[in-house]
């Protein structure tokens, strides 16, 4: 076993180093490769959210500078560009460039950051509307001023970038239309010679950092855009170093791809890592996935219900695992990568999910990977819903076991294990499908007495779960009608009709329970 993980691990890292996709080797003739580098352009405004494919006859929005989707869906056509490295006198040149900043603008700039962090986010409308203001009365002080104007607000890169934070903090809908805007506004200010105004890679992060919380369908192609505009921009300027995307730029990207639910939007963001694996390789060290990039990514295939979802979340967790190995601490799993897994094994159709999720469960108890990383509530009602998803003959025993090992571990003292309404609620699903299952077969005594046991063991967690309720009144241990229509379903099905019965009247208990302790909280 320790043989076959070394391998894997290995194979892993290599994996990593040709940008974790061995096969398709067409992206490094396509992708982000180096060039030599080139004369300054001159500077002209680069396509925000550039079209991905020939949009001959399509409208182009102006709110953002976004164009539309060819075809009016969100099918992955992303452009890389080409990242360079730059040496030398332009390697960082945002100093030289930019002017001292007077305490006016310098005051200003830390009202719209602290405005911006404002709890909620509410402070975006008024955060933009004190830069536009601003923005305005310095261009009328230019243009009436024959002297200088060093003693006024002069709204920069910094104060742009505040406004889109408080954008991408704010919860509207338009919130990432509206960071969107300002960005292009930069640009356009910039192009008219405002070098004071120029975007950077901060401002490009928050603007793709509101697209991520956005849930606007197409959000992902939208992110695609603004890295592939990031990267472009960083070209088109020779190369200076507060332009180049780094690791949160990629990071976040991934991210918000493979949250999006928009159509292969795992393929998708897998994509993009493979590019980042491959650029570290190629020098740029900052560029280092994390953790919870790798989760996100693993629920996204969890989330597709393709065919083989779960195996390319599993080859995901390994390659997670073997960066941690060789010494890349953010990419260091955690709980949440390996439930994201075990999400991904639960959701397989496949017979054999289940089988996967109970081994790994076993393994985190066992911590076989060595990371320190124990299971929790979510990990085991993951599993027995992979269980209760599986539909088999003995669901309701295997969902049984692994719910007494979690009230084992909460009762030894481990609080991230305590059991709640999901945990319980699977287990009785579990033993519903268990049931299903059996009359499926045949109807003799046995399958009867299957029947009947798993029918009045849903009963019992069913009064277990409404003690915990009443001695605990809360949210997280509250059965819902879920729960109850499950036994009441099951009850029917053995033929229990007191049993039936009873559950109605442990529903209308717990109803007048939390009623009371609603009006009379403790």
């Amino acid at each position: 076993m320790t043989a076959l993980r070394a391998a894997a691990t290995v194979a892993g890292l290599i994996s990593f180093a040709n940008g974790f996709d061995l096969v398709n080797s067409n992206w490094r003739r396509k992708g982000l490769v180096r060039r030599p580098r080139p004369r300054r352009r001159p500077r002209t405004r680069p396509l925000l959210l550039p079209p991905l494919a020939s949009t001959e006859g399509d409208p182009v929005g102006d709110a953002g500078g976004a164009s539309a989707v060819p075809g009016g869906d969100s099918a992955f056509h992303f452009k890389p560009v080409t990242l360079k490295r730059v040496t030398g006198s332009k390697g960082d040149d945002s100093n030289s460039r930019s002017e001292s900043v007077n305490p006016s603008t310098i005051s200003f700039n830390n009202k719209l950051n602290r405005m911006a962090k404002e709890h909620g986010g509410t402070a975006a409308p008024r955060v933009e509307a004190l830069l536009l203001d601003a923005l305005e009365d310095y261009r009328e002080a230019v243009r009436k001023s024959a002297g200088g104007v060093d003693s006024i607000v002069k709204p920069n890169t910094i104060s742009f970038t505040n406004a889109i934070t408080a954008w991408a903090r704010c919860k509207r809908k338009d919130s990432a239309e509206r960071a969107s805007a300002l960005l292009d506004k930069m640009h356009l200010l910039y192009e008219d010679g405002w070098d004071f105004v120029r975007p950077n890679r901060v401002t490009y992060n928050s603007v793709i950092t509101a697209w991520s919380r956005n849930r606007e369908q197409g959000r992902a192609a939208r992110v695609e855009d603004l890295l592939h505009a990031l990267f472009a921009f960083y070209n088109q300027e020779g190369g200076p170093e507060d332009l180049k995307p780094n690791g949160r730029s990629f990071n976040s990207a991934i991210i918000a791809v493979a949250r999006s639910r928009d159509k292969g939007c795992a393929d998708r963001a897998k994509h993009l890592l493979d590019e980042m694996g491959r650029l570290y390789f190629e020098g740029d060290e900052e560029l280092v996935p994390e953790a919870l990039t790798f989760g996100a990514i693993i629920n996204a295939y969890a989330n597709s219900k393709e065919s083989g979802a779960s195996d390319k979340a599993a080859q995901l967790l390994l390659h997670c695992e073997s960066l941690s190995s060789f010494g890349f601490e953010l990419a260091r799993p955690n709980t949440f990568l390996y439930n994201a897994c075990l999400n991904a094994f639960a959701k397989d159709p496949s017979r054999n999910g289940a089988d996967k999720a109970e081994a790994m469960l076993r393994a985190m108890e066992l911590d076989q990977g060595g990371y320190n990383i124990q299971p929790d509530c979510v990990s085991y009602s993951t599993v027995i819903n992979a269980i209760a998803m599986s539909n088999a003959l003995d669901s309701g025993t295997r969902a049984d076991i692994v719910l007494r090992r979690m009230i084992g571990k909460f009762l030894s003292g481990d609080p991230k294990c305590r059991p709640n309404v999901v945990a319980y609620t699977a287990t009785i699903k579990a033993h519903s499908a268990a049931i299903n299952a059996t009359l499926s077969l045949d109807d003799s005594a046995d399958s009867n007495e299957s029947i009947a046991f798993s029918a009045r063991r849903c009963e019992d967690l069913l009064q277990s779960l409404c003690q915990l309720y009443v001695q605990n009144p809360g949210p997280s241990l509250k059965p819902t009608t879920v729960t109850f229509d499950l036994v009441q379903t099951v009850l029917t099905q053995a033929g229990d009709m007191d049993g039936a019965e009873r559950t109605k009247s442990m529903r209308k208990s717990i109803e007048n329970n939390y009623r009371q302790h609603t009006r009379n909280p403790r």
